[in-house]
């Protein structure tokens, strides 16, 4: 009960992650109208490419902040009470935007992407410390399920998104300022985000590693039934000797994080944990999925379907993140990925093959049955990514590195995470407009090619084992 406690204080940064997604998505498509800002901009597709993409590039800017000063030193529940604090701060920018600044010029349009920017870092602190954090405090029978949960409340956010940007749009249909509305809500899930970091206990393993004992114990017991004195001395000593290794190794070179990095991270005994992981983290953005959610709106209205389709296609990621959720520790994170990466490309592929000659706006040129084809296609191709790369890549990262780099290796694969999304996201309108939705559905399914091949070979099942079994076996 408690374990589910501690898992719902650090999914509400999920949450308001999702959130941010569905909602910018309809927000996206209200600020068309031709009195907005960046209808006078020379390139309307670089400034929503900028503004879409801002969070991404505030993740990237978070990340590294935690990779190199915050990884090793600050607990993860000190990086989600800083994230609440950002996701508010960054919620009232955007807010502001669209009311006191509407009419000032760019001014309003700065406040937007700003606000955006600093919710962007809040989601680079939280999507290192929530896995991170589940990892160490899992049992190992359960692990998979409760990382993976993440992604489920991510795309629960992404379904509340759809909903209260779907109803104001509804009310919207002058494209006013109503669409600031959006994010009243992010301050209302934002606040008992706050409130909770003030009950969780710290982690466990962090905890011993850096010498807590008797906090570490308290940890554990708060999460744990019954005895835990012989689990918690065999995860001391395991840790403990962990621990020597890192003072040993930082002791040989004095670079600090750095140092860590050069002669931990990626030294030979990690490469592979560090090639399957960061490769893991590329395909996810190669499949184009997690920045085609934001435009997911503009699409299907492009193709002649309302926003109620965006609405559907979250409830339909809803389901199949929980069934994922239910399924990863007994079917393996390894069969679950090759499937998703499967039925990815073949929606990728058909979706190429209908847009291929298509005039973007020109709806009168698809055929209902080609109409039907791509609200079917989209559905699968965004509930397929929830099969598997969704939820098992941050579940596989958090759980594949050994505990002494496992705080700047996941801060690294947050930041190549983000970089990565905020370039998909920047030139997904920038490409788009100059190739089509054809060419640009056939490069995410040839990725996808790649991709198999890749998780066939490089990625190692971890269902089942313990942190420390994992590592003996890398």
């Amino acid at each position: 009960r408690l374990l589910r406690f501690v898992s719902i204080a650090f999914n509400f940064p999920g949450l308001l992650y999702g959130y941010d997604i569905g909602a910018m998505s309809f927000v996206l498509d209200m600020l068309t109208p031709p009195h907005f800002w960046w209808d006078d901009f020379a390139s309307r597709r670089v400034a929503q490419g900028l503004t879409m993409g801002a969070v991404s590039a505030g993740a990237l800017l978070g990340s590294h902040i935690v990779l190199f000063h915050l990884a090793s030193h600050v607990g993860r529940r000190t990086e989600l009470r800083v994230a609440a604090l950002l996701y508010m701060i960054g919620s009232l920018l955007c807010y502001t935007s669209g009311t006191m600044l509407a009419q000032q010029d760019y001014w309003g349009w700065y406040s937007l992407v700003l606000g955006r920017l600093v919710i962007g870092t809040g989601v680079g602190f939280v999507m290192h410390g929530a896995p991170t954090y589940m990892a160490e405090m899992a049992p190992s029978s359960i692990r998979g399920a409760v990382v993976s949960a993440k992604e489920t409340v991510i795309v629960l956010g992404i379904v509340l998104g759809y909903l209260v940007g779907d109803m104001v749009g509804s009310r919207n249909n002058n494209g006013s300022g109503d669409w600031t509305l959006v994010y009243w809500v992010s301050l209302a899930i934002g606040t008992p985000m706050l409130v909770l970091t003030f009950v969780i206990p710290r982690s466990k393993r962090w905890l011993l590693l850096h010498g807590h004992k008797e906090e570490a114990r308290v940890s554990m017991q708060f999460v744990y039934k019954g005895n835990i004195n012989t689990e918690f001395e065999e995860l001391a000593a395991s840790i403990q000797a962990n621990r020597m290794y890192k003072q040993h190794s930082t002791a040989v070179d004095q670079g600090g994080l750095c140092g860590l990095l050069e002669s931990r991270l990626f030294s030979k005994p990690i490469r592979p944990a560090l090639q399957a992981a960061m490769g893991l983290i590329i395909l996810q953005q190669l499949s184009g999925q997690p920045s085609l959610l934001s435009y997911a709106t503009v699409l299907f209205h492009a193709a002649g379907w309302g926003g109620h389709a965006s609405v559907i296609t979250a409830m339909l990621m809803l389901c199949v993140s929980i069934t994922t959720v239910l399924l990863v520790d007994r079917l393996g994170r390894k069969r679950l990925l090759l499937t998703s990466i499967t039925v990815l490309g073949m929606a990728a592929f058909t979706l190429s093959h209908v847009f291929w000659n298509w005039k973007n706006g020109a709806v009168h040129e698809l055929q209902s049955l080609e109409k039907t084809v791509v609200l079917i296609a989209m559905f699968v191709y965004i509930g397929a990514y929830q099969i598997g790369f969704g939820p098992i890549t941050w579940c596989f990262v958090s759980e594949v590195f050994p505990m002494d780099v496992r705080g700047p290796a996941t801060a690294l694969a947050v930041e190549l995470n983000y970089a990565g999304n905020f370039v998909v996201q920047f030139f997904v309108p920038l490409v788009q407009n100059k190739i089509g939705w054809g060419p640009t559905f056939l490069v995410f399914g040839c990725s996808m090619l790649t991709g198999f091949y890749f998780v066939w070979k490089k990625i190692p099942e971890t269902a089942g084992l313990s942190l420390e079994e994992i590592e003996a076996r890398l």
